[in-house]
């Protein structure tokens, strides 16, 4: 009798999309250590995500662990010029009926993971556990635990009882639209397109990709504790980035929208390995202004917007029982406007003692996500170490992929300087 695992609504949200990416160079050893080692991971059972067989049409989902070693490839080693376009052929060959795919390329390794199989952290141990060159490297500290796969009512009770005279205001906020506020932004639905004159669309996912230099994360706190106190190295950086995007004259819209990682609401002691991230849309928000972002980014997480929007989200997924997050519009505005979007994973710690074959600088963290929107740019950020490592996902037929690309370049090589002439504090 097939073994099956019964998927969040959060999971079901995401279950049509995928997560693409790449990491190295490390030493991954040979293709049969790589087997062996995802094979194991699977086998633990079900929690570990990695054995399972995600359909978007079904909440249960069976689980096949043996059947993750066959697409489990190997091809020849790459540099790292070359990776913006392998990861983007890589996602091109995506498959929905296969939930994980893995492909070693020397000393990088690419992996397309069905979205509802997990968010960020299942991506990351994997990585880390696949780049231990330790012939005895163990496990995931989650494998073969207790891992909690519907950990939504634990956390929105938890904020509850912590914050009591906030929930009034949170729950009318997400039923009451607010003017000048943010919205709740399902990184799984469609954003609604501009108001202009319009053109038949089809998506054509790309990708281009940047490394700061070692040390920029150190310099950033400095940058804070000077200028903007409390703020979050995620914040300044965002604004970096949207600040390069303006000086390279590429039209941005007055919003934002970030993923919020609701772990946070959780107690330290629960592990969630599934999806667990909400988005939240800001329509009247400087992207380039740090303040602005900070402001933005901690009163949000402060009165526990996050939490409702996942919550939200999860009401509209059992109302409609559909999975929307791979829906594209099929029309694009002549005149397109940027529409940034924030993906930000923070630092990395599991990889930074992964056995790298290169200097910090010189390494890849790198993530395509194909926004649904044709004006939609999604921004992702890994820190390891002092490096970040940024990626921006967009449409190369509706934005030029050599002006972003030089976008952020511009963004990486010294976020410092497009920030220095910005906030004082009074």
């Amino acid at each position: 009798m097939t073994q099956t695992y019964r998927a969040s609504s959060l999971d079901m949200l995401r279950s049509d999309s995928r997560i693409v990416t790449v990491v190295g160079p490390a030493d991954f050893g040979d293709l049969a250590r790589v087997q062996s080692r995802v094979l194991a991971l699977a086998s633990t059972g079900p929690a570990a995500r990695l054995g399972l067989r995600a359909l978007p049409s079904s909440p249960n989902w069976a689980f096949e662990p043996e059947r993750v070693l066959e697409h489990i490839t190997e091809g020849a080693a790459l540099d790292q010029q070359q990776l913006a376009k392998e990861l983007t052929e890589f996602s091109h060959s995506s498959m929905a009926e296969v939930p994980v795919r893995i492909h070693l390329a020397g000393g990088y390794l690419f992996l397309d993971l069905n979205h509802g199989l997990g968010d960020a952290l299942l991506p990351v141990d994997l990585f880390a556990y696949l780049a231990n060159a330790a012939a005895d490297a163990p496990l995931p500290a989650w494998a073969g635990s207790a891992v909690d796969g519907h950990p939504l009512r634990k956390a929105l009770l938890r904020w509850a009882l912590r914050n009591p005279g906030k929930v009034k205001d949170t729950i009318v906020d997400r039923v009451r639209p607010r003017s000048n506020a943010e919205t709740a932004l399902s990184a799984v639905e469609p954003e609604a397109a501009s108001a202009t004159e319009s053109r038949p669309w089809a998506p054509s996912a790309s990708v281009v990709v940047a490394a700061t230099p070692a040390g920029t994360s150190d310099a950033i706190r400095r940058w804070r504790d000077s200028h903007l106190p409390g703020a979050s190295v995620s914040s300044v950086m965002c604004a970096a980035v949207a600040t390069a995007f303006a000086q390279c004259s590429l039209p941005l819209d007055r919003s934002a929208a970030f993923l919020f990682d609701c772990r946070r609401y959780l107690p330290p002691s629960t592990t969630v390995v599934g999806n667990f991230a909400s988005g939240i849309g800001f329509p009247d928000l400087d992207p380039t202004s740090p303040r602005a972002v900070h402001d933005a980014l901690s009163g949000a997480i402060d009165r526990g917007r996050p939490i409702a929007s996942a919550t939200m989200s999860t009401i509209k997924y059992k109302r409609h029982q559909k999975a929307v997050s791979g829906t594209f519009a099929d029309r694009a505005p002549v005149q397109p406007t940027i529409k940034l979007m924030f993906s930000d994973v923070g630092r990395v710690r599991q990889l930074e003692p992964a056995s790298w074959t290169a200097e910090p600088a010189d390494r890849a963290f790198y993530v395509i996500a194909a926004p649904v929107h044709p004006e939609s740019v999604m921004i992702t950020m890994e820190t390891i170490g002092s490096v970040v490592y940024v990626s921006a996902s967009f449409h190369d037929n509706v934005f030029d992929s050599r002006t972003l690309d030089a976008a952020l370049s511009r963004a990486a090589a010294d976020p410092i300087a497009l920030l220095a002439p910005q906030e004082k504090t009074t």
